[in-house]
This record gives C-alpha cells, structure tokens and sequence, in this order.
C-alpha cells in the first residue's frame, strides 16, 4: 500500500485505536491477572424476544443489553470483594467490518472496540441508555481490522505494552445465530453457547448467541481469578430480571428471565 494511503488510513482509525492504547489507564483491582490455564464456566439462559424487547424500550441493541447486564455482574462481583465500585471498567467488544449485508458476509474480519462500562451507575435501565448511546458513537468510528495491527517485532511488542496498561480484563461476544432449529441425523440441536477465548489479562469473557428464540450466554472464566465467578452469574441474571420488569412495568407485559 502507498505510503500516503497508509497514512490516511492510519489517521481515519486513530479515534478507534485511542480507545485500545492511549486512554487513562484506570486503577487496579482484583481482575487485573494474567489468565491461567484452568476454567470455570458457568450457562445462562434468556430470550431472545426478551432481550430485544429491552432493547426497544431504551433505543438500544441487544448487544447493549449484554453489556449493560455485564456491568451489573461486575459491580456485584466487585462489591462482594469489598472493592469499589465508583467510576468505570472497560470491555473489549468486537465489530464487524463488513460492508455487505450479513447474509453475504463471508470469512472473519474484525475490529475491536473498548467500551467504558458505568458500573458506579446502580440503575441498569439509566446504565443501559448511557452504554447505548457511547456504542452507537464508537460504532461510528473507523477501525482497523484486528489483522492489522501490528503483532511482532518491536512495534508488536510496544503495542502490547500500550494494550496492557489499560487494563481491560473484560471480553465479550454477541453472535446472531440461526432463527430456526438446526437438525443432526434427524436429532434437534436443542441449545447453543459460545466460548470466548481468554488471553493475557483478559480473565473473564462474557459471550451470547440467539439461536431459535433463545438467547444463550457462556461466561468463561480463569478458576483462579474468579473462584467466585457464581456471584458474577447471579449480577448478570439479577440484572436481566431487573430490565425485565422495568420494561414490563412500561409495557404491561409479563416479565420472565432464568
């Protein structure tokens, strides 16, 4: 590629890759480890004519609506440690960068962005509306695919370093899955869930699939930093009850979440 065109690349995408590499490094907490090689997962199951209903309610997606539960995981999780949970944590949450409509895209290209987390906001109905409206601005943003930046070599490992200062401990996931039931040798796939790999000091990931009107969550974290990882799960499932209800209140429909 010519130089001047990199260029111009380069400064397009540097609003999305500050938020990878040069925001203000936030404090430490317990979640700051370098991930093992033992696991603890745990399942959750939703709707997903639920979740979109939520969505709706705030203007939001359902990938909103994940985060936001996972905020609500987090603080739990953190306050049952005795640690604060003012201020803000931060996610990596990929995006697509395909042009074509999704059921042309083919093969994986990526970018990723980095989501501020509210999670000193007790509401989870204000913490989904605020996680809304910073994701639709980042989406915004042009982004380098995650092939592209660099890897090796001395630029590979200063961008590590950048990467690592951040202290983003936190992944996620959000796949659209088939709207009706997939079949093996006549048997009906009756559940799916995604695993999100963990890496470096990313301990803790948090992925969704929709799948014939479910909406299925994994949560995949290391054994070690998150022996407690059952109190996460119970945030996340408090969370989506408590948006349930709230949207049921407004809709006068029947909330319901496991």
């Amino acid at each position: 590629m010519h130089p001047v065109t990199t260029g111009r690349h380069f400064l397009a995408a540097w609003p999305a890759m500050r938020e990878i590499i040069a925001g203000r490094p936030l404090p430490a907490t317990s979640l700051d480890r370098l991930a093992g090689p033992d696991r603890n997962l745990a399942l959750i199951r939703s709707s997903l004519k639920l979740i979109k209903g939520v969505a709706h309610t705030s203007h939001a997606t359902v990938n909103d609506v994940l985060l936001t539960a996972t905020g609500g995981g987090l603080r739990a999780l953190l306050n049952s440690r005795g640690e604060p949970v003012e201020g803000v944590l931060r996610i990596y949450v990929p995006v697509s960068l395909h042009q074509e409509p999704r059921a042309q895209a083919r093969g994986n290209l990526i970018g990723q962005m980095v989501v501020p987390l509210p999670i000193g906001v007790s509401n989870p109905v204000l913490r989904l509306r605020l996680i809304a409206k910073d994701t639709a601005q980042r989406k915004a943003r042009s982004r380098p695919s995650l092939g592209m930046v660099p890897h090796r070599g001395i630029a590979g490992r200063a961008f590590l370093k950048l990467v690592a200062r951040q202290r983003v401990n936190v992944n996620s996931a959000d796949i659209p899955g088939p709207e009706t039931p997939l079949y093996f040798a006549g048997s009906r796939l009756l559940e799916v869930f995604p695993m999100v790999q963990l890496i470096g000091k990313v301990s803790l990931a948090v992925g969704a699939i929709s799948y014939a009107g479910q909406f299925n969550i994994m949560v995949v974290a290391d054994r070690d930093a998150y022996p407690d990882v059952d109190i996460f799960v119970a945030g996340v499932q408090d969370e989506l009850r408590a948006l349930a209800a709230r949207r049921s209140a407004d809709t006068g429909q029947v909330a319901g979440a496991s």
